[in-house]
């Protein structure tokens, strides 16, 4: 970080009053963002592409949207939706990947008032269930897929009217299927579209199925005005919380100022956004930064996305430099790939200009060197270093391009529509620069309300000088500059090495509610030193200890299964006497973090594939 950055004289000591941050944008810049956000998201993104509707939208697989192709989509789907009763105010799960119907569903859910809930194609049966009947959605929209592995479990509870199938390969043309069927990436990644479009008419015995061609086969390109009228922080979409599982679900309720408002912070983040721009939809948009940064901030910048509907994280890096991407989210771990890399042509990072990472930390030595790699193959930026929350958007601060006010210590400096501040979280006052304390921000991406849970939204809001603040449960600390620096977690979840945070809570509970353990504790364990992510390690003290056995220890996985989606347990049981304790009578969590798996004597590795494979021989196997 270059030392001669610009700093706000007479500072009063405290980041709320002060708002250091401004100091690095044009002085206009919090009042523009609130300005011109208090319309539908479809308007909004209307008007910012209105004269670049030639300009390609989406490629998929090949497939090229142009904007106006999706602006018709877009109006097709929300008169069906309207034919089938939809209305301002109702909920409409939507369980799919990253395919182009879910930007003409999320766009025309928009335009006749009703709410997307947006629920991972991943989660278990018991979870798609409790998400859709928690927001009562009438309609439910994913793959056949789904509806044969999980759907049909669980059909007799789900509350909703209609089950729409979607094939990922409905908007593939059948010239371009056949063309590809021959190069292997679609025939791996899906069925042919002819086969899966069959497939879905032996679910029309059943009344509540409907395929994607039942569905649109009601449009009638009449005038009725479907359209709803907009409504001042009414509700548009429902995003669920990284770690929630089907004991605690938490779901962020969204509003048009919240997405819009969130194009308009974004923009002073980055010096490269303009129309055009290629950008990497790999980030699933069921995901809050998916959803706000992926999905309705490109779209309202006539970016064109490129859309990813799946990808092996070992892949990330490759897929940049093929697509030739722009601008692509992802977590450090896909990062880091960069380092590794050696290539003749030395120009194949010269497209990349808006590389960001967050949710997890990420060690000085590799942003040095990923920007050196960065360098040495063209690209004239750094990676950018974000932090954010689903309560807000996914996004809150981000590095600026500047080189002179680039701090990669840091977790970026804060966007100028939002406020912070870092509190003592036992009493509540406001601490000033440079300390440790728990970090709360405002700003109008900030959620409206978790989804049917009061009490849940009360114990997140804190209100300082008549501004609502949300606590985000991270230890940080503010600088003079407005920059944020992340210190450790008040709240207990991990960022798995894939990207994926886990609640470690939930699994305690579960774990604990078997009635041959007697104790549980969750940490987050490092692969090796220094490695991004931590795999969820449960600790576990048996009434008998003669049953930490491997037998065991896949019954309690497949309890946690029962009970949690495959993606939120424990991938490491390790069977242990006891269970340390601090001085003051708390589990010693930091003591058991700080733990090797080479040293666990009881280990059992839930999911071997997980693991890289030439750390596979480190563990124990059973």
């Amino acid at each position: 970080m270059k030392q001669d950055r610009k700093i706000y004289n007479n500072l009063s000591g405290l980041p709320s009053i002060d708002n250091p941050h401004l100091v690095n944008y044009p002085q206009n810049a919090r009042k523009q963002i609130y300005s011109g956000i208090k319309m539908r998201m479809y308007d909004f993104m209307y008007d910012r592409i209105s004269n670049n509707q030639d300009l390609i939208a989406m490629e998929y697989f090949g497939t090229k949207i142009t904007y106006r192709a999706m602006l018709e989509q877009i109006k097709k789907y929300a008169q069906v939706l309207s034919k089938f009763g939809i209305q301002k105010g109702d909920f409409i799960s939507i369980c799919l990947p990253n395919i182009p119907e879910v930007v003409y569903l999320k766009y025309a859910i928009n335009r006749v008032g009703a709410v997307f809930n947006m629920i991972d194609p991943r989660t278990n049966p018991n979870g798609i269930l409790e998400r859709t009947n928690l927001s009562k959605s009438k309609l439910l929209f994913t793959v056949i897929d789904i509806c044969k592995d999980k759907i049909d479990l669980i059909k007799n509870n789900l509350n909703v009217e209609n089950i729409i199938i979607i094939s990922p390969a409905y908007s593939l043309s059948k010239k371009l299927i056949e063309q590809t069927n021959k190069t292997l990436p679609i025939n791996v990644l899906y069925s042919l579209k002819e086969f899966l479009l069959q497939q879905t008419k032996t679910f029309n015995r059943d009344s509540i199925y409907k395929n994607i061609d039942d569905f649109l086969s009601q449009y009638a390109n009449d005038t009725n005005n479907f359209d709803a009228l907009y409504e001042e922080n009414m509700p548009v979409a429902a995003l669920y919380t990284s770690g929630t599982t089907a004991d605690s679900i938490d779901a962020g309720v969204f509003s048009n100022e919240n997405y819009n408002s969130m194009v308009k912070n974004m923009s002073y983040g980055s010096d490269y956004i303009k129309p055009g721009k290629r950008f990497l939809g790999a980030i699933p948009f069921f995901s809050a930064y998916g959803s706000f940064c992926g999905f309705h901030h490109s779209f309202s910048n006539a970016w064109n996305v490129i859309m990813v509907p799946r990808f092996k994280p070992i892949d990330y890096a490759k897929l940049i430099i093929n697509t030739k991407s722009n601008a692509a989210l992802g977590v450090p771990k896909f990062w880091e790939q960069f380092i590794s890399i050696n290539n003749q042509k030395k120009d194949i990072l010269e497209q990349l200009e808006i590389p960001v990472t967050g949710g997890d930390w990420i060690s000085i030595a590799s942003i040095e060197k990923i920007n050196r790699k960065f360098f040495d193959y063209g690209c004239k930026t750094n990676l950018k270093i974000g932090y954010g929350a689903t309560e807000f958007g996914g996004v809150v601060s981000t590095t600026l391009d500047d080189e002179n006010k680039y701090n990669e210590y840091s977790v970026g400096t804060l966007l100028p529509g939002n406020k912070a501040m870092i509190i003592n979280p036992e009493t509540n006052e406001e601490l000033g620069y440079n300390v440790e304390g728990e970090l709360c921000i405002s700003g109008p991406t900030m959620m409206l309300e978790y989804l049917n849970n009061k009490s849940k939204t009360e114990q997140i809001t804190i209100y300082k000088n008549g501004e609502k603040y949300y606590k985000t449960g991270d230890k940080m600390m503010i600088n003079e500059y407005g920059d944020l620096m992340f210190c450790d977690r008040y709240k207990r979840v991990m960022m798995r090495p894939d990207g994926h945070t886990v609640a470690c809570a939930p699994i305690e509970n579960i774990i604990s509610s078997h009635q041959l353990v007697k104790g549980c504790a969750v940490v987050g364990i490092k692969l090796e030193d220094g490695s991004s992510g931590t795999i969820p390690t449960a600790f576990v003290v048996l009434h008998n200890p003669k049953l930490q056995t491997r037998a065991f220890a896949n019954e309690l996985d497949n309890y946690c299964l029962d009970k949690i989606g495959e993606r939120e347990r424990a991938l490491a049981i390790n069977f242990v006497d006891k269970i340390p304790y601090t001085l003051n009578g708390k589990i010693d969590f930091r003591n058991l973090a700080k733990q090797s798996f080479s040293e666990m004597t009881n280990l059992y590795i839930m999911d071997y594939t997980f693991f890289e494979k030439q750390k596979e021989k480190t563990y124990k196997k059973h």
